[in-house]
């Protein structure tokens, strides 16, 4: 008995609402236990873990329990309800945990694999349940879509497509709007509103269900195992390709929140667009074995081929819509993007599909095949993100990596085609089908296992992927030269030679620091600890080059603590700035930890003196979370009383817009807060917020080797604090700077916006001169005008750049006569 197209086209409504339910879940959930575990590979991939491993345990169970039920949609409706109960209690899990992480972090912190162990459990018990209800969605609907099993394969592709639409939808939701347009917990709650809105609406439709006939059809024969193989092997493939094809676009992308998320979601239209195309196929009666193999031998060919066309459409990993606007950045970011994975995935993500639609009649009920298929799958995705994260990409590199996945697919094909013509071979029954027994005879004319051979000929030979280039380098136009770089799970670090000086590049265009700015950067270093009566200990997030740690070495401290995100990077500066950084890494005072730098001051005890946060790029994913009130409050508590804060800004890569945000929440935490000059460049300055919870003294200043350092004092920041009224705070839940900094950029490209540079910057110091009198009042007489005489240097270097060469001559005139005739 067929069912009806009405019912299956409500449901499959309600289905799409289910996806992008559990999209906006995913997402909300991997950045609130980033927030909380820390934003290192390793914590992410444990939160997947989880996730992952509650889908296939659910889909399994469920799976199992549909057949016992006459009225599937009520099943439905309960696992619905389910998911919004469970994500309910998310909130209370996340904030005890919040209150238990610092014990942990003591007791497990040092021990790396512990701790991983440790995170790994308790993103079990937050992820676990609701995942488990979830897993079980497509089984039970599966049982309810096809009344006749001969249907199965057909309307569950038909359900896993539409699904994933709605998982695009939920990307793109909590990829582009809702956590700025409601935050995180209101999004969470929208999300459990769908979720619940999806239980009313089957609980509605629901009625006694007709049992699925299990009249016969042609599967030639295959045994359940061989696809339960395919099953695993396409959740492994699949999920392995997202991440290095992730890692892939990362090296010519901003990799701000928007293109993960944009890349998610082509990916995501691809699968779903494969599903349609599986159940089409299937509907026409195409043979679903030779669909599968011819599937999987010309998908891993385009898969091998992907990143040959990825450099010649990048121009040798040429960075992504460097010159355009922020609408068409993102085309320019999805046209590659769909080209580029959208033909292997149309043909790969029909495994799954095809194998439901072969095995159909191998189980007592619909729901109880799909549940185990595609458990299977899950437990092949959790597999595979894990050996393409850690294994892979540590072991073997990107290219080669793709290489190996193409070549796992050609492997995959000759173990199908095997099973498949054994056992059409084995066939030799009366009943058995003309089409079955020519089976093997009809795939050996074709080719057989020579195409997986050919493939895997070519992967080695002709389009071998392993000798592509992965850091882009011009010795022509930039005298740059390749000394070394290193592939990991968190990204490539190289070390570029550019003319006489060092860099440090991470994910090809990302710049950490380097030789050419070795002043500016141990200024950074050394100036907040200058300012500090009694620097005895100093803690600096983010490590780079070495060489603003090394300025903090300057100082007679005690003791020093450096975290820094990718230890490659820490590798790269110990080998080649070990010479600039002042024998950090062999100073007895010094410990330098792999580590996210946010997590561990919310998990240490210990308290500083002086705490300075490194240059953050803004619109990168995860860099807006170092600018939040609620990172603000944790630096403040792990100050010491006349402890003082350091957050130096790139205003070169900042609108006014940004800078007043970061300024306002700044302010929020800290009610002591000044501006300082790290250069008096025009161009790409350096800007300091100096924050304390008491009155900062700079009278400590005005002697010894340390005077000059009033030069790069611009004034008080609470003094023109009524600028920030109309700006946001930069919250946790609201993360601002995350969403606004990468539309920002693109703006700025295109000439609508300005960085804070050049007139603006000239602007905001002339606001702020006003209000450096109130603080160097015990400042010795000479040194006082020593502030007004930085900032005219900066003005003449600003009138230079315009060719305004005679106020550029005054604003030095001026800046010699306030410096006194002895400093000229």
């Amino acid at each position: 008995m067929r069912s009806s197209s009405r019912p299956l086209a409500s449901v499959a409504v309600l289905f799409f609402l289910t996806g992008m339910a559990a999209l906006i879940y995913e997402v909300l959930w991997l950045k609130e236990l980033g927030l909380l575990f820390g934003n290192t590979s390793q914590a992410m991939a444990t939160t997947l873990a989880a996730f992952f491993l509650g889908l296939a345990a659910g889909s399994h169970y469920w799976g199992r329990k549909v057949a016992a039920f006459r009225e599937p949609l009520k099943l439905y409706a309960g696992l619905e309800a389910a998911v919004a109960v469970c994500a309910a209690g998310y909130f209370i899990l996340l904030a005890a945990y919040g209150r238990l992480y610092p014990w942990i972090f003591d007791c497990c912190g040092n021990h790396a694999g512990l701790f991983t162990g440790v995170k790994f459990a308790l993103s079990l018990t937050i992820l676990f349940p609701p995942a488990f209800f979830m897993g079980g969605t497509l089984p039970v609907l599966s049982h309810f879509a096809a009344p006749n099993r001969n249907d199965l394969g057909r309307n569950t592709a038909l359900l896993y497509g539409v699904n994933t639409l709605g998982a695009v939808a939920g990307a793109l939701l909590a990829g582009f709007c809702l956590p700025v347009w409601l935050g995180f917990k209101a999004s969470y709650g929208l999300a459990m509103a769908i979720s619940l809105t999806v239980a009313a609406g089957a609980y509605v439709l629901s009625k006694p269900h007709t049992e699925q006939s299990r009249a016969p059809i042609e599967t030639g024969g295959i045994a359940f195992r061989p696809l339960a193989v395919i099953a695993f092997m396409s959740g492994l493939s699949m999920l392995a390709l997202q991440v290095l094809w992730g890692r892939m676009f990362a090296q010519v992308l901003q990799n701000s929140v928007y293109t993960f998320a944009l890349i998610l979601s082509v990916f995501l239209i691809c699968l779903a667009l494969s599903g349609f195309l599986a159940r089409w196929l299937i509907a026409v009666r195409f043979d679903a074995g030779k669909l599968l193999f011819g599937s999987l031998i010309i998908g891993g060919l385009l898969v091998n081929l992907g990143p040959f066309v990825f450099l010649a459409w990048t121009d040798e990993l040429h960075y992504i819509g460097s010159d355009v606007g922020w609408y068409a950045y993102l085309l320019q970011i999805a046209a590659p993007a769909a080209f580029i994975m959208g033909p292997p995935l149309l043909l790969l993500g029909m495994a799954l599909p095809l194998s439901i639609r072969l095995a159909q009649n191998h189980r007592p009920s619909g729901g109880t095949l799909v549940g185990q298929l595609v458990g299977i799958n899950t437990l092949g995705a959790i597999a595979g993100s894990i050996i393409a994260g850690f294994l892979i990409l540590e072991w073997m590199g990107l290219w080669a990596g793709i290489r190996l996945i193409a070549v796992l697919y050609f492997l995959t094909a000759t173990y199908w085609f095997s099973r498949a013509t054994e056992t059409a071979s084995n066939c030799r029954q009366p009943s058995c089908s003309h089409s079955q027994k020519s089976f093997e005879s009809d795939w050996r004319r074709r080719g057989g296992l020579y195409l997986p051979a050919i493939g895997i000929l070519l992967a080695v030979s002709v389009f071998d992927t392993g000798k592509l280039p992965l850091v882009k380098v011009d010795p022509v136009n930039e005298e740059e030269s390749l000394l070394e770089f290193w592939e990991s799970s968190a990204g490539t670090v190289a070390v570029i030679r550019r003319g006489e000086h060092l860099k440090i590049k991470v994910n090809n265009h990302y710049t950490l620091g380097g030789t050419g700015s070795f002043e500016l950067e141990q200024l950074t270093g050394s100036l907040p600890v200058a300012l500090h009566r009694e620097p005895r200990s100093v803690y600096v997030l983010g490590l780079g080059t070495g060489i603003t740690a090394g300025g903090v070495l300057k100082h007679p401290v005690q003791r020093l603590t450096v975290t820094e995100l990718l230890n490659d990077v820490v590798e790269a500066s110990d080998k080649y700035f070990g010479a600039y950084t002042n024998g950090l890494f062999y100073d007895p005072r010094v410990r330098v930890l792999h580590e996210d730098g946010r997590n561990y001051l919310r998990g240490a005890r210990e308290k500083f003196d002086v705490i300075i946060g490194d240059l953050f790029v803004p619109w990168e994913a995860g860099t807006g979370s170092l600018y939040s009130l609620d990172h603000f409050k944790t630096v403040s508590e792990r100050l010491n009383e006349n402890g003082l804060f350091m957050q130096w800004l790139p205003a070169y890569q900042l609108s006014q817009v940004e800078f007043d945000v970061i300024a306002k929440t700044f302010l929020e935490v800290f009610p002591y807060a000044t501006v300082w000059r790290a250069d008096f460049g025009a161009l790409r300055p350096v800007l300091g917020l100096l924050g304390s919870k008491s009155n900062q003294d700079l009278a400590a200043l005005s002697v010894g080797h340390h005077q000059k350092l009033l030069l790069h004092f611009a004034g008080d920041l609470v003094s023109i604090s009524s600028r920030f009224e109309q700006a946001r705070l930069n919250t946790d839940d609201r993360p601002i700077i995350e969403f606004s900094a990468p539309v920002s950029q693109r703006s700025i490209k295109t000439g609508r916006q300005e960085w804070l540079v050049g007139a603006e910057l000239i602007e905001l110091m002339e606001a702020l001169q006003s209000s450096v009198s109130d603080y160097i009042v015990d400042v010795s007489e000479p040194s006082k005008q020593w502030p007004q005489a930085g900032f005219n240097l900066q003005k003449a270097q600003w009138f230079r750049y315009q060719g305004r060469l005679k106020e550029a001559e005054q604003a030095m005139a001026n800046y010699r006569e306030l410096l006194g005739e002895e400093e000229q």
